[in-house]
């Protein structure tokens, strides 16, 4: 007899990890047989297969193993984790398993976190489409967030494990930082200043460069980034004061990136923000009372 193709939620963390090449699937319908499983019978039967589709198999591969590759070895190691599952769900439902409390508890919980993954998908999915209209109205409501420096830094160390007297070593630093500083803002090298910075604090390693690349406000602590990107090209800080070293920037040219090479950006954040809505609607409104005499008081932990 043909049987009832019965779907099961698995692990399938051993099946993503299958390597190998994409078996081609072009010749096989989506309604032929790709599976026969013989001897797994109901009671009283002594001669029965059931069979799966190769919509039904890919189906069920996809919820077992989401992201897997769907390679031969994928499909032959799966197909065998089935086989084993059928025969497992026969003999359980035999034995009486099926109708006890242990399985309808198990299958409660099971329903849950499935119907709330599916609908967490199902929010990602309606979250996913983004118009042109929608990206214009963020990059122009945000430009200040879209703003990149071409910036260099001047490190003077404010710290030195073999100095005796810490605090005269912080005071001096900070004294040879402001003096840099207004050395740099009359456009001396910040090269040759940060070397004689090093060589002041007594440091004989050679200093890191100062140049800083292109950053953006997120790509520097928010006091340090206000500061910065209030400058214009050519201006340098004040003197900031840094976990390690007293340090001075100078903004060397200024832009805002234009929308299309921030659109990808743009967009994932906009469906970021979307899902964060969308499931927070659906827990805000829901709170437990818990019973402290059997899960204890939140102070106690």
């Amino acid at each position: 007899m043909i049987r009832t193709f019965v779907l099961f939620t698995l692990t399938g963390a051993a099946l993503a990890q299958t390597t190998g090449s994409v078996a081609p699937m072009a010749a096989v319908a989506a309604g032929d047989g790709v599976l026969t499983v013989h001897g797994v019978c109901p009671a009283g039967a002594e001669d029965c297969s059931t069979e799966v589709t190769r919509e039904q198999f890919d189906n069920l591969l996809k919820i077992a193993a989401p992201g897997a590759q769907a390679t031969a070895a994928t499909k032959r190691n799966f197909a065998r984790t089935y086989t084993d599952l059928l025969a497992y769900e026969s003999a359980a439902k035999k034995s009486g398993i099926e109708s006890s409390p242990q399985f309808q508890e198990t299958m409660e919980w099971l329903r849950l976190r499935t119907l709330a993954e599916l609908y967490r998908r199902q929010t990602e999915k309606d979250a996913s489409v983004v118009s042109d209209e929608e990206i214009d109205e963020y990059y122009l409501g945000h430009l200040s967030q879209f703003e990149e420096v071409k910036l260099r830094r001047m490190l003077v160390p404010r710290n030195n494990l073999s100095a005796a007297n810490k605090q005269e070593l912080e005071r001096k630093a900070l004294e040879i930082a402001a003096g840099l500083r207004e050395r740099a803002a009359q456009g001396e090298d910040l090269d040759k200043l940060q070397q004689e910075a090093y060589t002041a604090a007594g440091i004989s390693t050679a200093p890191p460069t100062t140049d800083a690349g292109n950053r953006r406000r997120a790509g520097l602590v928010t006091e340090v980034s206000d500061d910065v990107f209030a400058l214009n090209p050519g201006d340098v800080s004040r003197v900031e004061k840094e976990p390690y070293s007293y340090v001075v920037y100078k903004v060397d040219a200024k832009r805002t990136l234009p929308r299309e090479l921030v659109r990808e950006e743009i967009s994932r954040e906009i469906i970021k923000r979307r899902k964060e809505t969308a499931l927070s609607a659906v827990t805000d409104g829901v709170h437990a009372d818990l019973n402290e005499k059997y899960f204890g008081s939140s102070k106690d932990h």
